[in-house]
């Protein structure tokens, strides 16, 4: 189960699972999708990342499984959160 995240700094914080699915949400948001499938999507990806079978994980690693499963349940919501973390940059 992860419990940590490897920042980008190699700062180690906890994993927090709202923080996650708050970003699934805003990016289902942006991409128009509605409620209630954006939790349902926000809580099955956050399930999945949070139960792999490591105690730690890099915050890339974490993103990228993020979106390969966005990719493949809903595309609108991956592109929506790629745009949004291109506009943090």
């Amino acid at each position: 189960m992860v419990k940590r995240v490897i920042k980008r700094d190699e700062r180690r914080e906890d994993f927090d699972r709202e923080k996650l699915r708050r970003g699934i949400l805003r990016a289902a948001e942006r991409a128009e999708v509605k409620e209630d499938r954006a939790r349902e999507l926000a809580d099955r990806i956050a399930e999945r990342i949070e139960k792999e079978d490591r105690e730690e994980m890099k915050a890339e690693e974490i993103r990228d499984k993020l979106l390969e499963e966005l990719d493949r349940e809903e595309k609108a919501v991956a592109d929506a959160f790629r745009a949004f973390r291109e506009e943090k940059k």
